[in-house]
């Protein structure tokens, strides 16, 4: 009687009982629908689990990441498209989106991966409205920056504030001149002379010097392929600040974005060595680069740069001109495309890296009215009035506004063949600019200490930032060891083992003519 009773009370106990009692293990109606023919059965406590049913007998299996069984389509769906009324389960409603119209700017139209393998406008990532499905273009995005949170010394917003709350006026104007590509003894005797330094009324060429009597300097952004390293030691020596911008420098532009972490230490970190062993620099002493044809691979770009020691980056152009803006840091969100149309040049940084500094490349805006960030790459000027016309024009949008740091990113080229009137125009615009009294030629290293700890104009005078004790350079020996390509013409990258004579000692790529710098180091 008492077997019956216990009898009876299970098969009521089962009868009664949700769907979801189990038997080994599996549910009842998992077991039943597999008796009965079906393929599969849906778990009514977890969307993501289902039975598949195997000679009449459900086994257990689950559905991958966060996809989730759809009884209807009888397989795995991403969570927007499934439906599974066994486990109560709906799509969630999409948070609004912004439809990505037709980008102006050159590059934002590229297209970025989702991690689903979707394909999207690259000017979507990190907008804060997802457009990938699994809203993987959302993740990881640097948050809008918070003043109050992002403080100085070592956080400043993307903006054009001056720092430390001081006013315009009572600042010095920084101007940063950036020399890019290799840097050739017949750059150094022709084109730098001429910049740095001048004419004196006793015919003899000096130092051009700052309102605290130290030397004008600037930044070098050197690639290795035809640099001479004799004429990098002597301009290192003389104050200026070296720079690295890539060892090949190869093209397509397009393979810099997807650089791994190896090959990037490869065209970087590996230029310090060249620099120490060549040209007598430390290689603590290389604080900053820039990415070769200004093509990052973003975030992962500035995450190698601050890993391996670097300070700062001056890659991305903005054109945020009007007013300026200052360095800043990449704690807090840098690129909006919607509000400023900045990062031309895909992929810009989207994550977080704190502390690690960018001089961005304000864009100029030229005689023919359209933007560019380095001078040579604005509409080339017909004459002297019209190159004064660009460089003043452009200096005084921050002069007279915010004296955030003005650039001058040179290249060679726009003083070569027909480009003498550049070179006379930039040497009267800098003659003007030193007239004012209140214009500091520094390096980019110095832009960034000062944003870090801003002092007023009538204290720069006085301030460590623009001293100039160098006497921890070497200077170039009165006979180095020189080596080079015997003949330029030969094509780029070319083996010298191939070539028909071998180099005067070991291949560093400097050039023959070396020798000219000897005398002309000894005379200036």
């Amino acid at each position: 009687m008492k077997l019956f009773l216990l009898v009876s009370a299970a098969c009521l106990s089962m009868a009664y009982a949700g769907p979801m009692s189990k038997r080994l293990g599996v549910p009842l109606t998992a077991e039943l629908e597999c008796r009965e023919g079906a393929n599969f059965s849906s778990d009514a406590n977890d969307c993501q689990h289902f039975y598949i049913c195997d000679h009449g007998w459900p086994k257990l299996s689950r559905c991958a990441s966060d996809s989730i069984w759809s009884p209807a389509h009888s397989r795995c769906l991403n969570k927007f498209e499934a439906v599974n009324e066994v486990c109560g389960y709906q799509p969630p409603v999409p948070l609004p989106t912004v439809p990505i119209e037709e980008a102006s700017l050159v590059g934002i139209d590229e297209e970025w991966q989702c991690d689903s393998g979707e394909l999207i406008p690259y000017k979507g990532v990190c907008d804060g409205y997802p457009h990938c499905q699994d809203e993987s273009d959302e993740s990881n995005c640097a948050a809008e920056c918070d003043a109050q949170r992002c403080r100085l010394p070592n956080c400043k917003c993307a903006d054009s504030e001056v720092p430390g709350g001081l006013l315009p006026a009572e600042i010095p104007q920084l101007v940063l001149i950036g020399w890019d590509e290799a840097l050739r003894v017949e750059d150094y005797n022709h084109l730098y002379q001429q910049i740095f330094k001048k004419i004196t009324a006793q015919r003899r060429r000096e130092p051009r010097l700052n309102p605290n009597g130290c030397p004008a300097v600037g930044t070098f952004f050197v690639s290795h392929q035809f640099t001479d390293y004799a004429a990098v030691q002597a301009i290192y020596a003389e104050g200026n600040e070296i720079a690295a911008h890539s060892i090949s420098k190869t093209l397509p532009s397009a393979r810099w974005a997807t650089l791994t972490e190896r090959e990037l230490a490869d065209e970087y970190s590996a230029q310090r060595v060249l620099f120490r062993q060549l040209s007598s620099i430390p290689g603590e002493k290389i604080r900053g680069l820039r990415s070769a044809y200004l093509q990052t691979a973003g975030s992962n770009f500035i995450e190698f740069a601050q890993k391996e020691g670097f300070a700062w980056d001056s890659s991305y152009a903005t054109p945020r001109n009007d007013p300026p803006l200052w360095p800043y840091t990449f704690d807090f969100k840098t690129f909006d495309y919607k509000r400023w149309g900045d990062c031309p040049v895909p992929p810009c940084p989207t994550t977080p890296a704190n502390g690690f500094w960018e001089i961005p490349l304000v864009d100029y805006i030229d005689t023919n009215n359209t933007l560019c960030e380095n001078v040579d790459s604005c509409f080339f000027p017909l004459d002297k009035d019209e190159s004064l016309q660009l460089l003043r024009t452009n200096f005084q949008r921050h002069y007279q506004s915010n004296r955030a740091p003005f650039s001058l990113n040179l290249r060679a080229r726009w003083f070569l063949n027909d480009g003498q009137h550049n070179m006379e125009a930039l040497q009267q615009f800098i003659d003007e600019l030193q007239a004012l009294g209140d214009v500091y030629f520094v390096t980019f290293s110095q832009a960034v200490e000062f944003t870090r700890n801003p002092v007023r104009l009538a204290n720069a005078a006085n301030s460590p930032i623009f001293s100039c004790n160098y006497d921890d350079r070497v200077e170039l020996c009165a006979h180095p060891n020189l080596c080079g390509y015997l003949n330029i013409t030969y094509a780029a990258r070319s083996d010298w083992r191939t070539l028909p004579t071998a180099p005067y000692s070991r291949a560093t790529t400097t050039t023959a003519s070396s020798s000219a710098l000897i005398r002309t180091s000894a005379d200036t």
